[in-house]
């Protein structure tokens, strides 16, 4: 591993200024000028592993897009891009399209670290999270846009493309357009820029390779806040994949990654379809389906075994650690040597148990009341989707038309 050359930054929030080295991460400040005079750097929204993403002017538009800057080592005509020209460019009257982020425009640049890939796309409010104040068995907020996100998906199945990395991080809100505000109003809103200057570890000066400070994003969620529409946006297609291709490995977040994926079996688009069952119960819960207390894809499995019992024999067969926790048929054992049992939670208790508030949730009897309406509905389409077997999960289409979603209306539509 190669030494460091600049400290750390003081912001958790910001990159980690080493990662401005060749092949790495393309210097920026604000006020910098990309693309010939048309994109000016008014603030940052945020960094990834592969980029860094910045709130741009468009002079020539006149209005405010979303720039994402790759990484140096990125293919230029990565799949990413491919597949957003293709979103974009497609022609198909599909409602699910307004719900999918598009392509306005591409351009590469040629800096210090190497050529990068910049992707430019209308600007979004924050990650998608339930609304406070909600009560806790509230219904309707989680109905509106959990079919939205199954719109979404469904326009891209339909177009032969999935997602591969659903989960809350890359479904953000839709806010109201702002083109018309004033770089001063813009900050007044969303906070002056908070620069972290960037230093050699060796006291020497730094070098073209990185900028003079690093930013920490802006607070979006002020944005969104006064423009706020109630619609999502489906971004960041950087694990996206066509129906033909079976990708040897997706690294969607363990609490919304399919058995498949986990297990170790064929990757088919139908991750999505197991993706949007953790997030629609997500959104009613406000908690996750899938519970993590220490290891991640650890116990991830764990609890798909814990809901859904033991899974087929293709996938139980590529745990390795299984016999710590389950007999052969998929029971748990007693909790010897371990700090946790693991206890039987089936999907239907999950649903049941949003009746409760989070302190007064258990784990049931089996003898329960029947499920009120509302929960049944939502019990059967999960049930449709959160299940072992990818090929029978419930298409999108059958989502959309599922009694779950009878008389939503998404506002705008």
């Amino acid at each position: 591993m190669a030494s460091r050359i600049y400290a750390p930054s003081p912001s958790t929030f910001a990159e980690d200024p080493d990662r401005y080295r060749e092949n790495g991460l393309h210097p920026l400040t604000i006020g910098d000028i990309l693309k010939f005079g048309r994109y000016r750097i008014v603030h940052k929204l945020g960094s990834g592993s592969f980029a860094t993403v910045w709130l741009g002017r468009d002079t020539s538009e006149n209005k405010y897009v979303s720039l994402k800057i790759l990484s140096a080592d990125t293919p230029l005509d990565c799949k990413e891009l491919r597949i957003l020209q293709e979103i974009t460019e497609s022609e198909l009257n599909h409602k699910g399209r307004e719900f999918v982020v598009q392509l306005l425009d591409h351009f590469t640049i040629e800096g210090p670290n190497g050529r990068h890939l910049c992707v430019v796309t209308p600007v979004a409010g924050d990650r998608l999270a339930r609304k406070p104040g909600l009560p806790y068995n509230s219904l309707e907020w989680p109905r509106i846009i959990g079919l939205q996100i199954a719109e979404a998906l469904g326009y891209l199945h339909v177009l032969g493309i999935a997602h591969g990395d659903c989960y809350t991080s890359n479904i953000l809100s839709q806010v109201l357009p702002f083109d018309d505000w004033t770089e001063e109003e813009l900050y007044a809103c969303l906070g002056q820029p908070v620069k972290h200057q960037v230093r050699r570890l060796d006291g020497m000066p730094r070098e073209d390779n990185a900028p003079e400070y690093t930013v920490d994003p802006c607070d979006i969620t002020a944005l969104e806040a006064r423009l706020s529409t109630d619609r999502i946006l489906l971004i960041d297609f950087g694990a996206a994949f066509y129906h033909h291709e079976s990708p040897e490995q997706i690294f969607t977040p363990a609490p919304f990654a399919s058995p498949e994926i986990l297990f170790g079996g064929e990757l088919t688009f139908a991750v999505d379809n197991w993706a949007f069952g953790c997030l629609l119960y997500e959104l009613c819960a406000d908690r996750s389906l899938i519970k993590l207390l220490f290891g991640w894809n650890n116990d991830a499995m764990k609890d798909q075994v814990a809901m859904l019992g033991k899974p087929p024999d293709a996938l139980w067969q590529n745990w390795e650690g299984k016999d710590k926790y389950f007999h052969p048929d998929g029971t748990p054992k007693e909790a010897h040597d371990r700090r946790l049992k693991v206890y039987p939670l089936s999907l239907k208790q999950r649903v049941r148990n949003l009746e409760k508030p989070l302190s007064e949730r258990g784990y049931g009897t089996g003898d329960e009341a029947p499920l009120p309406p509302d929960l049944q509905n939502l019990f059967d389409l999960l049930n449709g989707v959160i299940t072992y077997d990818a090929r029978s999960r419930m298409s999108f289409e059958g989502v959309q038309a599922h009694p779950f979603f009878r008389g939503v209306n998404i506002p705008g539509c």
